[in-house]
């Protein structure tokens, strides 16, 4: 039943990914790749960017107001704002990388030593525009949470 369960899973990522039966037997020799493939925290949860403090953001990114990506990384659409700021959005990287980690070690993924971005714009008092500061954490599947 497993080895079914995880067959699927492996057909999806391939159709996904557009790789070819060679790419995906390349894919599958890395041993992290098969980790991470068999680590269902991917599948299950979800990534969440949360702002907390906001001044002077053209994007109106606003306190509360929430980014949310799959648990690999990608943004979804209905459940985040319509406009993003490349600024604040790129600061996102890091600490989605982290939580990659913790996701494969097993770790709590809201045990993150860093869990807050700033997007870099600089702010109007050092000459910029505006300032977004970002709380991330991690929601499990519903009831779960």
């Amino acid at each position: 039943m497993a080895d079914d369960k995880m067959a699927r899973v492996w057909q999806r990522f391939q159709e996904i990914m557009g790789y070819t039966d060679e790419e995906l037997a390349k894919f599958k020799s890395n041993p992290k790749f098969i980790q991470m493939m068999n680590t269902p925290t991917f599948r299950t949860h979800k990534i969440v960017a949360e702002v907390i403090s906001s001044h002077g953001c053209v994007c109106q990114h606003g306190v509360g107001q929430r980014l949310v990506m799959n648990g690999n990384g990608a943004f979804l659409r209905d459940e985040c704002p319509s406009l993003m700021c490349v600024f604040l959005v790129s600061q996102l990287a890091s600490a989605v990388s982290a939580l990659f980690e913790r996701f494969v070690a097993g770790l709590d993924p809201n045990g993150l030593l860093m869990d807050t971005v700033s997007c870099s714009d600089v702010g109007p008092d050092c000459g910029g525009w505006g300032r977004v500061l970002a709380k991330v954490h991690v929601e499990g599947p519903p009831g779960k949470r």
